[in-house]
């Protein structure tokens, strides 16, 4: 509310300048897709499954061979973070078919937080020893791919004309 977007104070809206959901506006449109589809198919596949009693009950009953005291908020932390960034994922969708002037907003705040949360969700999961045992490198891959997805496009959301001239309703 009356914050002005980075950047764009400097940004005047031309009449012959970009403007609609074309351009790299594309790859942010396919990307929201993906996570979404992503985040349906972890959901299902893996954390409503970690919450079935003969899973739940294996990684969080003190004395039994995967039990760790982690496990519970790692994995409460964990379906919480996917569930809120699928409907993050959806309310983006919204707010760019309708070309709100928030969602360049909204949209820093997805990259930086889903970023912030799978460095949190790595912290998390490798201080569970199970997990460490596995040496998994998928985290930081994950971690890497998020980093540079930050790097490209939030200051792409900042500095872009298109999104500038496209985002105003």
């Amino acid at each position: 509310m009356g914050m002005i977007q980075p950047g764009y104070d400097r940004i005047e809206l031309k009449p012959d300048s970009p403007r609609g959901l074309g351009g790299w506006m594309i790859l942010v449109q396919l990307g929201l897709y993906v996570s979404i589809a992503r985040l349906v198919s972890l959901i299902i596949n893996y954390v409503i499954p970690a919450f079935q009693p003969e899973i739940w009950d294996v990684l969080t009953t003190p004395g039994s061979a995967a039990y760790d005291p982690l496990w519970k908020p790692a994995l409460i932390f964990e379906a919480a973070a996917n569930i809120f960034f699928l409907l993050g994922a959806v309310f983006l969708l919204v707010l760019m078919y309708r070309k709100k002037a928030t969602f360049p907003r909204w949209m820093i705040f997805y990259y930086a937080g889903n970023l912030l949360v799978l460095i949190i969700d790595y912290v998390l999961m490798d201080n569970i020893q199970i997990l460490k045992d596995m040496n998994e490198p998928n985290s930081t891959q994950e971690i890497a791919r998020m980093l540079v997805s930050c790097i490209i496009w939030i200051p792409y959301m900042i500095r872009s004309r298109r999104v500038h001239n496209t985002f105003i309703n």
